[in-house]
């Protein structure tokens, strides 16, 4: 079978003219861009770390001698342990509920991008069900990826020669941190793709039947391995389309003296102000899995445009 992706990607730019812009209405954006935005919540960053290649060792000892100094100094002052305990579990509590609302927003934010509407309170009721389903498989999914992480560091370490001597000097040392690394971006890049493969096509599959999520991965799997080449293609598709989105945001920003770039940083407004290409987006995961098996479409037919009163 022939698989497109620019011509989805038309259908779902035009679809997102018709509900944004045939007629305007601001009230309609603030409403879609609130579902969208709570969609978006639980995005988060990244960091990383550097190294003194010059270096034959990581200083180890000096590292453990500052933990030992920290911990001896929590015991000391128990109030401050406390208030770090305290607030890490604060914290955590954030991060659910954020995640918890984001699944439940992901379902809002596709209803409305479906029937072209501007609705909040009745599909979050609607929802409910699908959206905990979402995020408990959210939740084992994101602590599955941390666990893998943590176990292939630890064994990279360790193999390596331990924390007491871990360090980049030698060759086996290299060689061990260099597949380590290479591990992590394997696995950076399948989590990357089961995300957006989540988003894009498990969530729709939950919407349209009123299934879970594992059973909604079941149905569509079959799908993805008779396909797999296409969707490998999808998510770098996709990656394209950020970036050239990202190229754009950031000459719209320049170009406003930075205005735009802090318009577009800012919660919620942000959202507002990208709603366009969110929509698209959401409409283009769509009409593309409808490519695969007609009981995945979701989309109506769109109508023509009337004929001009000319």
């Amino acid at each position: 079978m022939n698989v497109y992706y620019v011509a989805p990607l038309r259908r779902a730019w035009a679809r997102m003219k018709g509900i944004l812009f045939r007629p305007f209405n601001l009230g309609t954006w603030l409403v879609i861009g609130f579902s969208a935005w709570l969609a978006g919540l639980a995005g988060g960053g990244g960091g990383g770390f550097r190294f003194n290649p010059s270096r034959d060792r990581v200083p180890s000892l000096h590292v453990r001698q500052a933990l030992r100094g920290a911990w001896e100094h929590l015991r000391a002052h128990p109030n401050w342990l406390a208030l770090i305990i305290v607030g890490a579990a604060v914290l955590a509590v954030i991060v659910l509920l954020l995640l918890w609302i984001s699944s439940r927003g992901k379902f809002i934010f596709l209803d409305n991008v479906v029937h072209g509407r501007a609705r909040i309170v009745e599909p979050w009721r609607r929802f409910a069900q699908r959206g905990d389903s979402l995020f408990f498989w959210r939740l084992g999914f994101v602590i599955a990826c941390i666990f893998t992480v943590a176990v292939v560091g630890t064994l990279a370490v360790v193999s390596a020669g331990g924390f007491s001597g871990f360090g980049f000097g030698d060759v086996r040392a290299a060689t061990i941190t260099a597949l380590a690394a290479l591990a992590g971006l394997v696995l950076g890049v399948a989590c990357a793709y089961v995300s957006v493969f989540l988003d894009g096509f498990v969530v729709p599959v939950m919407y349209k039947d009123g299934v879970g999520a594992v059973e909604a991965w079941r149905r569509l799997l079959p799908r993805i391995e008779a396909h797999l080449g296409s969707f490998l293609l999808y998510g770098l598709f996709l990656l394209g389309l950020a970036v050239a989105l990202g190229v754009g945001v950031v000459v719209a920003g320049l170009l406003t003296c930075c205005v735009g770039l802090l318009l577009v940083a800012l919660p919620y407004v942000g959202t507002v102000i990208l709603l366009p290409f969110l929509v698209t987006y959401r409409a283009f995961s769509l009409e593309f899995l409808a490519q695969f098996d007609a009981g995945f479409a979701i989309l109506p037919e769109q109508q023509p445009p009337p004929p001009d009163p000319a």
